[in-house]
């Protein structure tokens, strides 16, 4: 796995040039460099939980939504509890190098003095090299939500069996502004493997930014307009961003 060096946005943007080569690349930031790429759910504190939280979460969550999805919309769902923070088996990227650099080095001041990294994926490669083609699915593709139902039926049986402990890159359904600004793209974890693992050749990279170097691209961003109220498109954040604006 290669690793790279990003010390402000001018020396991102010239990585990420030099990334793009005709090929559809995703970016995942992380505030912590120490942090594997392992989806919310599969971390151990949730461990042999999974049902629970998803088959709870329809119960109970179902009163408050004024649009439920049908039961058996598993990815109508799934991408319900992601959106509202429930732990799954979905890792959230973005097309864009920006919104991963927010989340590496905005806002995180009990990680001030740890490197971050922006995670650097090419999703089809990913897919190739899980026996799916060149190809990206949606979410809501019948691979997917083959991929999707064990996280609510844990005897379920797939009718394709190459599913079976498989990562997906898939693209969301944008039915929500904080997925359409954040320019989601998802993998989809089927499997206990973890990407650092199954990576070759140029499918997945890093970009180190050094702990020194957080601020000056955090003030950086939000002179480009990436602050949280973009980030987060709703009144709770636009007061929150305010609020600390004016104080």
């Amino acid at each position: 796995m290669k690793e790279y060096c990003a010390l402000n946005i001018g020396e991102l943007i010239q990585l990420v040039c030099s990334f793009q080569d005709d090929k559809i690349v995703w970016y995942r930031g992380h505030s912590d460099i120490s942090w594997p790429l392992v989806p919310s759910v599969q971390r151990q504190k949730y461990a042999g939980k999974e049902q629970y939280l998803t088959n709870d979460f329809y119960m109970k969550a179902s009163v408050t939504l004024q649009d439920k999805p049908d039961f058996r919309s598993y990815s109508d769902w799934l991408t319900i509890m992601r959106h509202y923070g429930l732990p799954t088996r979905v890792l959230d990227w973005s097309r864009s190098p920006l919104i991963a650099a927010y989340f590496a080095v905005c806002n995180q001041e009990k990680n001030a003095d740890e490197d971050a990294c922006i995670w650097v994926l090419h999703p089809e490669e990913l897919n190739a090299e899980e026996g799916f083609n060149h190809y990206l699915y949606s979410i809501d593709s019948n691979t997917a939500v083959q991929m999707i139902r064990p996280a609510f039926k844990k005897e379920y049986v797939p009718d394709n069996p190459r599913v079976l402990d498989r990562i997906l890159a898939c693209y969301p359904i944008e039915h929500n502004l904080r997925v359409y600004v954040q320019q989601s793209a998802f993998t989809l974890h089927n499997s206990m493997r973890r990407l650092e693992e199954i990576a070759s050749g140029s499918m997945l990279s890093r970009i180190v930014i050094p702990a020194g170097s957080k601020k000056e691209m955090e003030a950086e961003l939000m002179a480009l307009g990436v602050t949280i109220s973009y980030i987060y498109p709703d009144s709770e954040h636009i007061a929150e961003e305010l609020t600390e604006r004016y104080r």
